[in-house]
């Protein structure tokens, strides 16, 4: 029997119209339905651009209408994050989608989901149960698949409530991948002195904005006293292209003002969550209301819950931790037996199994999943193993906590929650309705004792994670006295303990400029925080701007340096949208730091250790842009290669890169050349939908280093701004639009609003269509 098919008839099961059946499109009309395992009836009020508020008289009967309203409009959306968690992307789509299917697959993904779900307290598994039946009774009212599976050939099948939790761990994807640094880091380490790879891997910063000051200061780390090697500088090697990565790293701006400090003495959040542009977008906006709770907010489909939002009583917010949660760790294989490994207290046997990955159109994949103590075996050659160790595989780091914001009474219960939320380890901002605010870091956080998580080294019984950290660690910050909290990715506390979360931490200049702004006034309301939110002014860019005018002026006789000069002194420093300035400084940071980062390299590489361009590279690319812009501010001949020609000589290049980048730009506006781009998953992976089922690009100001992120397929997946004692004023702007039917009036009838910056309700409009969810046995 085709999967479709066995999926119409376990939710006819569930549910049943009593007039109008629902079609295929989300704009269809219905008044009454039947549902089973409901306790009372439901009321869904949808608004003119189809945001629900779900009436129950219960959680678990708001959260069954929800799994509904979720297959209705983005089961597609759904699937593809289930299945890219478990690895099952090419059973639906064919064999080009493989390579991402390998890793999650050798992982165990949907096994681990399982053994999830098994430990979760009886409640959220309640939760997850209902709203699973939801999602099928939704799918129940499909008068046939949505359009992506036609295009695909194929059917979708059933949920069960450990999808939900494959979703979650789709999240730990796209938002902890710091294993990923870790050959650059050995690759630098392998190259310079201990002390020089300290220099280099340095975060301090000029513009570190901590919610917690040290003790001490932590003045900028001072480059080693003189070059470890006298090597001569190597003109025939040539600069990589690539070794700026900027830094697009999923991430968030997240910040609150006491009651203290509002012009209605109630607390407000702000919260604008940075994350890959797609259509649809990744969140769907809901409001609930049951007796003693009402809630509004953004939801992730494929899971119940509010993940970001607001209730009568608080406000919550987040933004990615970017600390350090996941290592990888160097196995040394039995040489007497290939089967066994050395663990902690002696040889252990690897767990080996046979991994099948089903593909659409060809015939199934079989994979060996080799596992450790410490999680699967990702890489393998002569030198030995490489394990992956993350904390979605640890006891008790995933659960559905958050259902518990619903019922936080204030700050200190909000932060309670968040702190036992296991999921991706977060900032947490939780504003209250008597006007206090607070932050902490949710998640499973490692104990790492005896290495700092940089790089690959093997563990044992002194060396490596060792539970949990202590909860007596987990830093937290209540009513500050300036009144102002804010996150932004950056390290928040100083540095000896922050090493305890992680040493891998996003340039401060956001963080800077947002606690720059909110100490300019004495007093905000709504509308200010959402300002702020669309900052443009690029704090990063600040000494390269200097840099520029400078080497500008020293080179006058340049071919268009003139020119040139003259706009740079003009600029504001913003990314604003007729701009011409943006790319130019852009292109003179990439080429200054680029020529810095080899010169220093080689400057300080150990005299007898000789490295490939790839070594060279990786080293690079490791190296944090804090103490590299101090080498050069410094400009320290001792720092450079025997026969360098200079630190002027680097300058140079930079300024005439920086030359063309104008003249190549022409006067083509910035926000024409920063277009934001909102891909649909199967355009990517279908080259006859293409760019089909996409969203409109639209010219945007904005960019990485602002408060208002925007790069190209990238930026503020949401902008909300809530203050609990006032939803009527809060503010909610989203891409897109509810749906996920290219087809369907909702599929981005919000984008305008979000694009032009204009602000829109949290809450919910007038209502234009009403459903009636009625248990099927009244």
């Amino acid at each position: 029997m085709p999967i479709f098919s066995q999926t119409r008839i376990a939710c006819a099961c569930v549910l049943t119209a009593s007039t109008i059946v629902l079609g295929a499109s989300p704009s269809s009309k219905t008044r009454d339905l039947r549902m089973t395992g409901l306790t009372a009836p439901v009321t869904i009020e949808l608004d003119g651009h189809a945001v629900p508020r779900i009436i129950a008289e219960d959680a678990e009967d708001a959260h069954a209408a929800l799994g509904f309203l979720h297959a209705r409009h983005r089961f597609f959306q759904m699937d593809v994050l289930r299945r890219s968690a478990a690895g099952e992307l090419a059973a639906l789509a064919g064999p080009a989608l493989l390579p991402l299917d390998r890793e999650p697959a050798i992982a165990r993904r949907r096994s681990l989901a399982q053994t999830i779900l098994a430990s979760l307290p009886v409640d959220q598994k309640m939760i997850l149960d209902v709203y699973t039946k939801g999602v099928n009774a939704g799918m129940g009212t499909w008068t046939e698949p949505p359009v992506e599976y036609a295009i695909l050939n194929a059917m979708p099948r059933a949920w069960s409530p450990e999808d939900c939790v494959l979703v979650v761990l789709a999240m730990f994807d796209l938002l902890q991948r710091t294993s990923d640094q870790e050959p650059r880091v050995a690759a630098l380490r392998s190259l310079v002195s201990e002390d020089s790879a300290t220099w280099l891997l340095s975060t301090r910063s000029p513009w570190d904005a901590l919610l917690v000051e040290p003790r001490q200061p932590e003045p900028l780390l001072r480059a080693p006293v003189k070059s470890t090697s006298n090597r001569s500088v190597q003109p025939e090697f040539e600069r990589p292209s690539d070794l700026l990565a900027d830094p697009l790293h999923p991430g968030s701006n997240s910040f609150a003002v006491a009651g203290a400090r509002s012009g209605h003495g109630g607390a407000i959040l702000a919260n604008d969550p940075h994350l890959r542009y797609l259509a649809p977008g990744i969140w769907y906006r809901v409001a609930f209301s049951w007796p003693g709770v009402e809630a509004v907010g953004l939801t992730l489909p494929g899971t119940p819950g509010i993940t970001i939002g607001a209730t009568r009583r608080i406000a919550w917010g987040l933004t990615n931790t970017t600390g350090d949660f996941e290592d990888l760790v160097l196995v040394q294989r039995d040489p007497d037996d290939p089967n066994r490994y050395r663990g902690p207290n002696g040889w252990e046997r690897f767990d080996d199994r046979d991994v099948t990955i089903e593909i659409a159109g060809a015939r199934p994949k079989t994979l060996r999943s080799r596992f450790t103590r410490w999680g699967p075996i990702v890489r393998s050659d002569d030198s030995g193993d490489v394990a992956l160790l993350r904390t979605m595989d640890q006891p008790n780091a995933v659960n559905f906590d958050i259902l518990d914001f619903y019922e936080a009474a204030d700050v200190d219960e909000g932060l309670d929650i968040a702190a036992g939320w296991g999921g991706p380890s977060q900032n947490v901002l939780v504003v209250d309705s008597d006007g206090r605010i607070g932050w902490t870091i949710s998640g499973w956080i490692p104990n790492r004792v005896g290495y700092d998580g940089l790089s690959a080294v093997a563990h044992d019984a002194q060396v490596g994670w060792f539970g949990p950290l202590a909860e007596t660690e987990r830093p937290r910050v209540v009513d500050p006295p300036s009144g102002v909290l804010f996150t932004a990715n950056n390290r928040l506390v100083p540095e000896v303990q922050a090493a305890r979360i992680g040493q891998v931490w996003a340039e401060p200049g956001r963080a800077y400029r947002i606690r720059e702004l909110l100490g300019e006034r004495e007093t905000f309301v709504e509308a200010d925080l959402f300002d702020l939110q669309h900052d443009e002014f690029i704090q990063h860019f600040v000494p390269y701007h200097s840099l520029l005018i400078d080497a500008l002026d020293a080179r006058p006789e340049l071919s268009g340096g003139v020119e040139t000069a003259a706009m740079i002194r003009g600029w504001d420093g913003r990314a604003s949208a007729d701009t011409l300035a943006v790319p130019v400084v852009s292109a003179f940071r990439r080429s200054v730091l680029e020529s810095a980062k080899i010169a220093l390299l080689e400057g300080m590489r150990l005299p007898d250790v000789e490295a490939d361009p790839s070594t060279i590279r990786l080293a690079a690319m490791a190296m944090n842009e804090a103490p590299v812009l101090a080498a050069i501010h410094s400009q320290d001949p001792e720092l450079l290669p025997a026969g360098h020609p200079g630190w002027a000589s680097i300058l140079d290049q930079a300024t005439m890169d920086a030359i063309d980048a104008g003249l190549k730009n022409g006067d083509t506006p910035w926000a024409e050349r920063n277009r934001g781009s909102f891909q649909h998953p199967l355009g990517q992976a279908h080259p006859l939908v293409g760019s089909t089922f996409d969203l409109p690009p639209v010219p945007q100001p904005g960019h990485w280093g602002a408060v208002r992120v925007q790069a190209g397929a990238f930026g503020a997946s949401a902008r909300l701004v809530a203050a609990p004692s006032r939803l009527e004023e809060a503010i909610l702007t989203t891409p897109g639009g509810q749906s996920g039917d290219p087809k369907s009036r909702h599929f981005d009838d919000l984008h305008t609003s979000w694009s032009v910056a204009e602000p829109t309700p949290l809450l919910p409009g007038e209502p234009v269509e009403t459903i009636r969810i009625l248990p099927r046995d009244a």
